[in-house]
């Protein structure tokens, strides 16, 4: 009784190729911000609504001011940049200065008015 004759001796199993990583999805650069606009319409807005409330103005002309600073400077990026947040900018210059002119207006007026109903003696 002959054996038939063997194949090679079993060794290891054959290793499975090697592990390839994907290739890596292209993304499109960012376009540049413009954070300046965007933090003068904020501001801006948030002055529009705080201009009527008495004794708390005092905030929306300094929020205004701010705004107007903000707007003027994201502006000028926006120019430099293409165009990017300029009408966001533009929002922020307009609101501030609407807040500071009404809340000022409105400031002299209730001091006024309060200067003269306290010498009218009632």
């Amino acid at each position: 009784m002959d054996a038939p004759p063997a194949g090679p001796p079993p060794g290891p199993p054959p290793t499975p190729p090697p592990y390839q990583q994907p290739g890596q999805p292209y993304y499109a650069a960012a376009q540049p911000g413009n954070a300046g606009a965007i933090t003068a319409g904020v501001l801006g807005i948030i002055a529009v609504v705080l201009m009527f409330i008495p004794f708390v103005d005092f905030i929306a002309v300094v929020l205004g001011v701010l705004a107007i600073i903000f707007g003027v400077n994201g502006v000028n990026r926006a120019n430099r940049i293409g165009g990017v947040g300029k009408g966001m900018a533009v929002t922020g210059v307009v609101c501030g200065t609407v807040a500071v002119v009404i809340s000022v207006l409105f400031i002299i007026l209730v001091y006024a008015a309060l200067i003269g109903f306290h010498t009218s003696g009632a």
